[in-house]
This record gives structure tokens, C-alpha cells and sequence, in this order.
């Protein structure tokens, strides 16, 4: 990833997630709509190589939102657009959808021309898609009340590895490695050493059920299941029923848990979870 910091203000350009009106993440980074439609000739003027004017040529148009970075002075600039990346990450693993930094630009999206500073962040070709995740007017609500709290947490390890797991499953095609991607942040979250797959299923449903005993025990015994796939991806065994719905269900299981950290403000406490 390449970050640069020019001026006092920056745009990170964002493929596979859409926002309908401007939402404040921190004091000096916004995430606002964004609509490119460039013409040919002026793709071709900002691409320094044949290879940037590829991800421009595929990307540009696909750009569905925008952070618009803001400091005092180029050398903040960079620092904050940078971390600014860990926004996008974030965004991912919080709804579940691939939302990629693939350009910077000193002018935002539908300002976008031959003049324009293009700067190509990100080589790995992700965030193609056209269906980007939409946020619903219930979502920037959430955003309001938590991001600040999701942000917070970033600086905890096994939240962190969470997050990135929960972000970058997709980038594998083979259900095995999805599965074991995805049950690495899970299981990171609790840090069990012993007994884990009765002690993991049953932290699990306290943490995200404490108040329903009967959803409690259903969640016990789904994860009981979802864990013996687990199993089988990672020691190589052949997985039982559709491993397609069981990555699926595995990744609404790992987005609970993240959604639940962020609003517990604080990963789960095995020993408070054990009483």
C-alpha cells in the first residue's frame, strides 16, 4: 500500500461500499458519496504506467464513496491517511463486504479530471464488484453511536486480528482456507487453551446471548456444529453438508461477535463469561 501527503486535504477513493449522504468517522476523516465518470483520455493523462491505467481503467468508474482526509500540513496529512486505511478495513469487517482503497487524489470523485493527482494505493485488484454494500439509514445510526468505539479497539490485538480475518476471508476461493481465516478471529477472541469446543461454544452464546437461555442453547449447539467443519477444513478431512452455507454461517458468526465487541466496548473476559 502507497500513501502520499501533499496539501492539507486528501481523498481516498473506495470501491464496494456506497454511503447516501456525509458521516464524520473521527475529527479530521469524513465518508462521503462519491460518482466518477472519467473519460478515456483523462484516465490516460494521470496513469504513470500501463499497469495504472489498467486499475484506472477498471476501477475509476466502479468508485461508489470517499474519505476526505483533512490536517494542518502535509507531514499529518500522510499520517492520517494512512491510518485512514484501517477505516476501509474496518468498514469491511463491520458489514461484511469488501470495501477497497484503490486510489488517492488531492480532488474528490466527481471532481476528478486530467488534472487530477491519481495516485494508485493498492496493486491487489480488490473491491471489484457491482453491488456494492449499500449503507441503510440504520447503519449510519450505528456509525454515529459506535465507530468511535470500533476505532478504540483496533489498538487490541486479538480485536484486530478479528477484524482482519473477518475482512480478508473472501480474498480465498477454497472454502477450507475461508473457514480456517474465519475461526482464527473467532477463536483468538476468547484465547481457550483446553476443552475448547464445548468452553468456546459456551462463551460464545453467553457472550452473545446472555439474556435469552433458550437462544443461549441454540447458539451453543450451532456453534458446536459450525465448529466440527472448523475441524475438518483445517486438518484436511472432508467437510460434511455444503461448505459454501457453512463459511457463510461461520462469517455471520465472526460479524456478531465484532458488532458485539464494539458495542461492549471491550473483547469478551473469559473469566466474567465462566461464572
Amino acid at each position: 500500500m502507497k500513501i502520499e501527503g501533499k496539501g492539507t486535504e486528501t481523498y481516498l477513493y473506495i470501491n464496494g461500499l456506497k454511503v447516501n449522504r456525509p458521516l464524520r468517522l473521527s475529527d479530521n476523516v469524513e465518508l462521503l458519496p462519491a460518482e466518477s465518470s472519467p473519460s478515456p483520455d483523462s484516465m490516460i493523462s494521470v496513469s504513470k504506467t500501463e499497469v495504472d491505467f489498467g486499475i484506472t481503467a477498471v476501477f475509476l468508474r466502479q468508485v461508489t464513496s470517499q474519505l476526505k482526509i483533512t490536517s494542518e500540513a502535509p507531514e499529518s496529512l500522510v499520517i492520517l491517511a494512512w491510518n485512514s486505511l484501517w477505516d476501509a478495513v474496518l468498514l469491511s469487517a463491520i458489514y461484511d463486504c469488501e470495501a477497497a482503497c484503490n486510489f488517492q487524489s488531492d480532488k474528490p470523485a466527481e471532481e476528478f479530471g486530467s488534472e487530477s493527482y491519481l495516485s494508485i494505493t493498492n496493486y491487489h485488484m480488490r473491491g471489484l464488484t457491482f453491488e456494492p454494500y449499500e449503507l441503510t439509514q440504520e447503519d449510519e445510526i450505528w456509525i454515529k453511536s459506535n465507530y468511535q468505539k470500533a476505532k478504540k479497539l483496533t489498538n487490541n490485538n486479538v480485536f484486530q486480528d478479528a477484524v482482519h480475518s473477518m475482512e480478508t476471508y473472501r480474498f480465498h476461493s477454497l472454502p477450507k482456507a475461508r473457514l480456517a481465516i474465519i475461526w482464527s478471529g473467532i477463536e483468538g477472541l476468547f484465547g481457550i487453551q483446553q476443552e475448547l469446543v464445548f468452553r468456546l461454544s459456551l462463551y460464545i452464546a453467553h457472550f452473545l446471548e446472555p439474556e435469552d437461555k433458550e437462544k443461549r442453547k441454540q447458539l451453543f449447539n450451532s456453534v458446536k456444529q459450525l465448529y466440527k467443519h472448523r475441524s475438518s477444513a483445517v486438518h484436511g478431512s472432508k467437510i460434511k453438508g455444503k461448505p459454501h452455507d457453512h463459511v457463510v454461517e461461520s462469517a455471520e458468526l465472526l460479524n456478531r461477535l465484532i458488532h458485539k465487541c464494539i458495542e461492549h466496548d471491550g473483547v469478551p473476559d473469559v473469566d466474567e463469561l465462566a461464572i
